[in-house]
């Protein structure tokens, strides 16, 4: 890079010569333009001219001045250097290297032209005949992290179920836990006591064994305070391994659906011998899992994932996936044209329609703003927390704002067959629920991410029209998180994912870092933790459904949340590609895609 920086110095300092054509100068001159002293800039000539980017002859004695070629074209250098940062995995650096170095509009376009050719997919022939295919996908949102115990965005956890292996999974199709690790579980009587069958032979990515003890030491990993989801282990009392491959868990009251709580990705089961540095914590650290894909490279625009061909269950047919990391740039990077065989739609980026191509889209849950009733203040009021569930025109919002925003979203489920009409706007209503509260007037915090910047300045102008007034913060992922950022705030809003089901609910309840749970006061938690610890003892399904169903009243009786908008994800991908189909976190399983080739 700093090779690359000096040459286009030089050629900014002699901007009037053209390539392959000689011209005088002096040591002391080029000193001058690369800010170094004559001997560094000798040396830095040496470098350039070994690597073809000038031709230099040096002048013979004091009286004759040197002669200096340049033999790059600089739009072409920078594309190339440009092509080289996002080969080493470095795309946010490619992508500020041609901000800064482009000079003319049509050196970006070039460079965007060569990246969307880029990703795709792509098959080569090594060695004697073995073929490898890769897949590359350009991801609009950064990783926070793939530590499974603290993982809480959906791409993290998608990537986290590449990697790492559960004990049991869920099937999104029929709702039944299916084996995982464990390929048998049964609880006591009381649904207090729960023992685990482990399969033998499943190793890790490193070829060590899984075993009862790795499941003990994670699950006590997890049930640590400071991780992100205690919550999955917080009543188990002991964890024995009562064999190599039989592990127990005593809990302290009943809970029917502790199965299910193992077919979290916070649940993973890390091998015993892992250090935190290899939890997948920072970018750099390589998490060793025993899931269908192993990471070979993790930096903070890059996540490759090889495949693990002794992966316990069906081997993932795509050899190799490269995620490209294009995060929070405002939608000034955007690979608008096709970029292979999948795109996987978020929001984030707008892309013209590919006729050719198959889609499939999902409701994967539903945008909201939560409501910080642990805060002082005019959010304690009911009447005006009525106003703000009043004042939103969802159907106005789904026509306004577009895709990901499908249908106005009643409560804190999925509707089977949403509906088009919004049943809660009442302005009228709503304004008279404002003066009952003695609203004054004064701005409301309101916190998102980028991805949700359009809806929240819309719904700044549609609470202005209310005459309530709203002070929109955008903030960066892993800021979000921050406690201090959660209690300053009056609203948040983010997207619940409920298509993953009743564990996903549960866990918007339970976990302390969720953004409903972190906005409720020590008594209304209390009354959560009652209302949850009901639903887990219902045995049958119908019980559950109506204790569950309780809960939702209950939460919007006391105006916890405004439900907004149900969202949909979507995944274009061309014919070519099988295999293709939305899980319930609206991402593509990478091990269930192959590609169908010609003939």
């Amino acid at each position: 890079m700093r090779l690359a920086e000096d040459y286009l110095r030089l050629r900014s300092a002699y901007s009037d010569e053209k390539e392959g054509e000689p011209f005088r100068v002096t040591i002391d001159g080029l000193a001058e333009a690369l800010y170094c002293t004559p001997r560094n800039a000798r040396l830095i000539l040496r470098k350039m001219t070994d690597a073809d980017l000038v031709r230099y002859a040096a002048g013979q004695g004091r009286s004759h001045r040197s002669e200096l070629t340049f033999l790059a074209d600089k739009r072409e250098f920078v594309i190339l250097e440009a092509q080289h940062y996002v080969k080493q995995g470095d795309l946010q650096g490619a992508l500020l290297w041609v901000k800064e170095q482009a000079g003319e509009p049509e050196v970006k376009q070039r460079f965007m032209d060569w990246l969307t050719g880029y990703f795709g997919y792509r098959m080569e022939t090594i060695g004697e005949g073995r073929i490898v295919e890769t897949l590359r996908l350009p991801i609009y949102r950064p990783i926070v992290t793939l530590d499974p115990a603290d993982a809480m965005y959906a791409f993290d956890t998608h990537m986290i179920r590449q990697i790492h292996a559960t004990l049991v999974e869920l099937d999104r199709a029929t709702g039944k836990v299916i084996p995982g690790v464990a390929l048998h579980w049964e609880p006591s009587m009381d649904a207090c006591c729960w023992t685990f069958y482990l399969r033998k032979g499943v190793t890790f990515h490193d070829g060590t064994e899984l075993t009862a003890d790795d499941v003990k030491y994670s699950l006590f990993r997890v049930q640590q305070e400071s991780k992100n989801h205690s919550w999955l282990c917080r009543d188990i009392v002991e964890i024995y391994a009562e064999s190599r491959y039989i592990v127990r868990m005593e809990l302290r009251q009943p809970n029917v659906l502790f199965a299910v709580f193992m077919s979290h990705t916070g649940a993973a089961v890390l091998s015993r011998n892992t250090s935190e540095s290899g939890t997948g914590s920072v970018p750099g650290s390589l998490p060793v899992g025993a899931g269908p894909y192993r990471i070979a490279k993790f930096t903070p625009g890059m996540c490759v994932l090889e495949v693990f061909p002794n992966y316990y269950a069906a081997r993932g047919q795509i050899d190799r996936i490269e995620v490209m990391i294009i995060s929070d740039t405002g939608g000034e990077w955007t690979v608008e044209t096709n970029p292979g065989v999948l795109v996987v739609e978020t929001g984030e980026a707008r892309r013209q329609e590919l006729k050719t191509w198959r889609r499939s889209r999902l409701v994967t849950g539903c945008s909201m703003l939560t409501i910080n009733l642990a805060k002082p203040g005019i959010l304690q009021t009911g009447s005006f927390r009525r106003a703000l569930g009043l004042a939103v025109d969802r159907s106005r919002m789904v026509r306004e704002l577009g895709y990901p925003y499908s249908f106005p979203c009643p409560g804190f489920h999925l509707e089977p067959k949403p509906a088009s009409a919004d049943p809660m706007y009442d302005l009228e209503e709503a304004t008279r629920e404002l003066k009952r509260s003695g609203y004054s007037g004064e701005g409301l915090k309101l916190y998102a991410y980028r991805r949700h910047e359009q809806a929240a300045y819309w719904l700044q102008q549609q609470y202005g029209q209310a005459g309530v007034r709203l002070d929109v913060h955008i903030v960066p992922w892993e800021d979000m998180m921050k406690e201090e950022r959660i209690r300053e705030a009056d609203l948040i809003l983010f997207e619940a994912l409920l298509s993953e089901g009743l564990l996903r609910q549960i866990e918007y309840l339970l976990s302390r870092y969720s953004f409903i749970r972190s906005m409720l006061d020590p008594e209304l938690l209390a009354e959560v933790d009652g209302l949850v610890g009901q639903l887990l003892q219902k045995a049958e399904p119908e019980a559950r459904d109506e204790a569950f169903q309780r809960l939702e009243t209950w939460l919007m009786e006391r105006g916890t949340a405004v439900y907004l908008t149900y969202n949909e994800a979507r995944v274009l991908f061309h014919p070519a590609q099988q295999g293709v189909r939305l899980n319930a976190a609206g991402w593509v399983d990478f091990k269930d895609i192959f590609f169908k080739g010609e003939g």
